[in-house]
């Protein structure tokens, strides 16, 4: 146990010696800008300590030490193709399941624990002009990046329902429409990933196989996502319109070993308007329809985020807050025939609200202060944290 944890610490210590982060925007980077570089990069670290003020069960109540952090590396391979790969170190609080570890409690605080190491993405890609096509492990495109929402623990909620590490290929196609704005349609064909790029360091969360089951674990090319993204619009009668970028989005996963396949639709709105030098907003809105959640016949879902964030100088403030509409039909129903009550964890609506203040010590290094209360599946659970970026572009 020591071990492991010594390991860890090193990991960690080296990524931080070594890299850096750029600290506004955060990332949602389009690889194809940087064809023409021989090499390129960028690296994000998130440090967070957290202290759990209030939660549902007694033992949840602890202290937690953990990163979110990646670092994107890209090579141009060879004229007009490149290769693009993403690693994470996937540490979460206690009770989410992100990078397929599972986070628990056990009444005691939790330092650097369930951190696998992954490769979230590895794509070959072929550009040439307004075209790109892509092959290889990646994240279909849907909705906004999780990156994208301000706040310290604004990417987690996102992050919970987005699509990764499928397997697959797809293709990019970008118009300019002058006045009307740059536009790019994003289309891919993929499943699940089946490969030995499932498993993970650090913590091994274990090789996936077909066999294993789940949502689009079919191996074959029969999941798909498209989206379209907008921005750069212009007008001489309204300046809001200069200021505003969008993506709409709809995603079709094969059952595989689930009940039903599962459908998901999303829409999402960006707002970013700098009043002076040092002086900014940015205002997101984002909505995603899960019809099937996870391949549940009965289980129907939807989110609405709205996130808010301001800079002034080194300072900034951020505020995040999503609605979760938890639809489970069926198990009602079942319930409700057999004569059983429905149970107060099943169906459940959520509502996640965090706040944080952040100052920026350095363009690459920022410290943030920040409150979040989750209600979610009849429980309530408030955290209060700090956190640490620090960024780099190679």
């Amino acid at each position: 146990m020591k071990f492991k944890l010594l390991t860890k610490l090193l990991v960690l210590t080296f990524v931080l010696s070594k890299c850096a982060y750029a600290a506004d925007d955060e990332h949602d980077h389009d690889h194809s800008a940087h064809s023409d570089e021989k090499f390129y990069g960028h690296v994000g670290i998130r440090l967070h300590a957290d202290h759990v003020n209030d939660a549902g069960e007694g033992e949840e109540e602890v202290n937690e030490l953990y990163t979110h952090s990646h670092i994107e590396l890209g090579s141009r391979i060879a004229e007009s193709l490149n290769i693009d790969t993403n690693l994470k170190i996937e540490g979460e609080p206690g009770g989410h399941s992100h990078g397929g570890v599972s986070r628990t409690h056990d009444g005691e605080s939790r330092i650097f624990e369930d951190h696998p190491l992954i490769v979230e993405s590895l794509t070959l890609t072929y550009n040439h002009e307004d075209f790109s096509a892509y092959l290889g492990k990646f994240n279909p495109k849907v909705g906004l990046d999780y990156h994208s929402f301000p706040g310290l623990w604004s990417y987690s909620m996102i992050e919970e329902y987005k699509i990764a590490e499928r397997i697959g290929a797809g293709i990019k196609y970008g118009t300019n429409l002058e006045d009307f704005g740059t536009h790019q349609l994003n289309i891919s064909a993929f499943h699940a990933d089946t490969t030995f790029l499932s498993d993970s360091l650090l913590d091994q969360r274990g090789h996936t196989s077909k066999k294993d089951g789940g949502l689009g674990n079919t191996e074959d090319f029969d999941s798909y996502a498209i989206s379209l993204g907008g921005k750069d619009f212009y007008s001489l009668n309204n300046n809001i319109a200069e200021r505003v970028s969008y993506r709409l989005g709809y995603a079709h996963q094969e059952a595989g070993s689930t009940e039903s396949d599962e459908e998901r639709y999303s829409a999402s709105l960006v707002y970013k308007e700098k009043f002076s030098e040092g002086i900014s907003k940015t205002f997101i809105v984002e909505y995603m329809n899960i019809d099937h959640y996870g391949g549940e016949t009965g289980h129907d879902r939807s989110y609405f985020t709205a996130s808010l964030g301001l800079k002034m100088d080194r300072w900034n403030f951020a505020t995040t807050y999503s609605f979760v509409d938890n639809d489970v039909k069926e198990e009602e129903e079942e319930e409700e025939e057999e004569g059983h009550e429905h149970s107060e964890h099943e169906g459940d609506d959520g509502k996640i609200l965090q706040i944080s203040i952040g100052y920026a010590v350095t363009p690459a290094v920022e410290i943030n202060f920040g409150f979040k209360r989750a209600d979610e599946e009849a429980e309530v659970n408030e955290r209060f944290g700090l956190g640490l970026r620090y960024s780099f572009e190679l």
